[in-house]
């Protein structure tokens, strides 16, 4: 029925008829109205940990390996409709700073991943560690892709092919958007003015918010803004990743913070920083976000984690 139904779709995608497609959740992997987990991990495997709880009061147990979806360091994956046939794809980023897509042959319920394809035959490259995110970065209707690096630059690479069968450009534009280092740019809409806005975290242990004060054709970023939490500058102890989502459904952006492990040697002793991930709910508006409180999420997370 699946393929009577898809070769229908073609037939009305050439006619004009055909009917958008879904839009995916990217954070409930099995569908069960529940936000589940999706990391990487210093190893390159992707791993899903699903919320077996509610999200008022979550519970995640051990992690299942996404078969198939697997790079060869540091994978940071994105979850996307990345070819907009209305399931969910995998976009991964990695130490080598090349991006991969593992495209969903399967359903949004039973996921199945085609091999890895490197972006534009492993030419897309940000130098070292690139984390990624999609947007329609300069509103011609066709999704670009947002990708940082370890020196914290955040590159812009343009879609010129279509949103089924998308292409980008080898060079990426610098933008804006900089912080110390290990940038990972998340795009939402922070303070509700209908622009996309950038949410980064950084190597300082930081979390920092840049502001769209330009237009949708040409965004432009204003000085950078540092995550408070009650009213003071939240700074981790390592490394920080940052997801935007609304987790109570509630129409405000709420947050996933992380930390990531790192072991160093100082003066013959071992100091270590254990991983940690982290929810802080949004006391505020949709137009003023606000955050009171750094929550733990509880979890069986593995140590080498990547989100």
């Amino acid at each position: 029925m699946e393929v009577v139904y898809e070769k229908i779709l073609e037939m009305q995608k050439k006619d004009g008829t055909a009917p958008p497609p879904p839009q995916i959740n990217p954070f409930d992997w099995n569908e069960d109205g529940k936000k589940d987990i999706i990391t990487g991990s210093d190893s390159g495997q992707v791993y899903v940990y699903l919320n077996t709880g509610t999200n008022s009061q979550p519970i995640y147990g051990k992690p299942a390996k996404i078969p198939g979806v697997e790079v060869q360091r540091l994978s940071d994956p994105y979850i996307a409709d990345y070819n907009s046939d209305g399931k969910k794809d995998v976009i991964v980023g990695q130490a080598s700073g090349e991006v991969s897509v593992f495209i969903n042959m399967g359903t949004n319920q039973s996921p199945l991943y085609a091999a890895e394809m490197k972006l534009n035959d492993g030419s897309l490259d940000v130098g070292q560690y690139s984390s990624v995110s999609m947007v329609d970065w300069n509103a011609d209707g066709k999704k670009d892709l947002l990708v940082g690096n370890s020196r914290g630059n955040v590159y812009v690479f343009f879609n010129m092919g279509d949103n089924s069968q998308p292409r980008f450009s080898d060079d990426g534009m610098k933008t804006q958007i900089s912080v110390s280092g290990y940038a990972t740019p998340f795009v939402a809409d922070w303070n509700g003015d209908g622009k996309f806005d950038i949410i980064c975290g950084s190597s300082d242990g930081k979390v920092y918010i840049f502001i769209n004060e330009g237009t949708d054709k040409n965004p432009v970023f204003g000085k950078s803004q540092t995550l408070q939490v009650n009213n003071k500058e939240l700074r981790l102890p390592s490394h920080t990743a940052v997801v935007p989502l609304d987790w109570d459904d509630d129409g405000k952006i709420d947050l996933l913070v992380s930390n990531k492990k790192v072991v160093e040697q100082i003066g013959g002793r071992t100091d270590e920083t254990p991983f940690g991930i982290y929810l802080l709910m949004n006391t505020g508006t949709k137009e003023k976000p606000e955050f009171k409180e750094l929550k733990p999420i509880k979890g069986k997370f593995k140590d080498d984690t990547v989100l």
